[in-house]
């Protein structure tokens, strides 16, 4: 089907007064930073993290809602520090990599039906100072089957000033997907956010920029594919992407939602 776009605008003076920056003045802070996790198959899994100089990529199996993982976890840079992983699922636990081109693999960790969060940091060789660190979170499959569905997930990832965004964040849940880029220090301390939603088949779906200023929020039901622009917004700190589907038909159908949080770098 052909993809109709909708422009929904919120008529404040904080949304009007945005022009993008150009790419010249759009210096990014965190490149090299990224997250991402998807489901891949039916019961298979992968996360990502990486921060300059650590990386972390965590291979998963999910049977029906039980999740176990592997972890390889490289340090990438020849500085004298580790890279580091938190790992929480069924339980909390640290793990280190030393050397330039080390990596460390993981085994045996326990399986679980929580939910995942983990984080990469850079840390001193005497495992006292963690820096750079970058966290991404994984929602439980088992309080909601919907979630294993292949190609479901999210990632983002600092651009080097392509488009002029500092960063991109993509969320994909079923036939909703919902994307928002954002420039960091514009205005300074703050992190200026375009984003869409669209859906892809017949369904309903919402998006929204959590805590953002003014609000950014669109929620649809559509029989034919349909885009709909959001208002561009202003976050401080964190910025949180919230996204959900739910079928066309039926009374109050359930809905399936991710969340996804873009870190500021430090």
């Amino acid at each position: 089907m052909k993809l109709t776009r909708v422009l929904v605008i919120a008529v404040t003076a904080a949304a009007a007064v945005g022009i993008a920056p150009q790419p010249a003045f759009a210096i990014p802070s965190g490149t090299g930073w990224s997250g991402f996790w998807e489901y891949t198959g039916g019961t298979s899994i992968q996360v990502t993290l990486d921060v300059p100089g650590a990386k972390l990529v965590a291979n998963g199996w999910d049977a029906l809602g039980v999740r176990a993982f592997v972890l390889n976890i490289t340090d990438t840079v020849a500085d004298g520090k580790c890279a580091y992983v938190k790992w929480t699922a069924a339980a909390t636990t640290e793990h280190w990599a030393c050397g330039s081109g080390t990596t460390v693999q993981i085994t045996g960790l326990p399986t679980s039906t929580n939910a995942v969060t983990a984080v990469l940091c850079r840390d001193s060789t005497t495992h006292d100072n963690k820096t750079n660190c970058n966290v991404i979170d994984v929602p439980s499959s088992d309080t909601d089957e919907f979630i294993r569905t292949e190609g479901n997930g999210a990632h983002w990832k600092y651009y080097d000033g392509y488009s002029g965004e500092d960063w991109g964040a993509w969320i994909t849940i079923g036939d909703v997907h919902f994307d928002y880029f954002g420039w960091d220090d514009t205005p300074s301390g703050q992190r200026w956010i375009q984003s869409w939603l669209t859906l892809l088949e017949p369904a309903c779906g919402s998006g929204t920029v959590l805590n953002a200023t003014p609000p950014s929020t669109a929620s649809i039901c559509s029989q034919y594919d349909l885009g709909v622009d959001l208002p561009d917004t202003n976050v401080t700190g964190t910025a949180w992407g919230h996204a959900c589907t739910w079928s066309y038909r039926g009374l109050n159908p359930p809905k399936h939602c991710i969340k996804l949080r873009v870190p500021e770098p430090n």
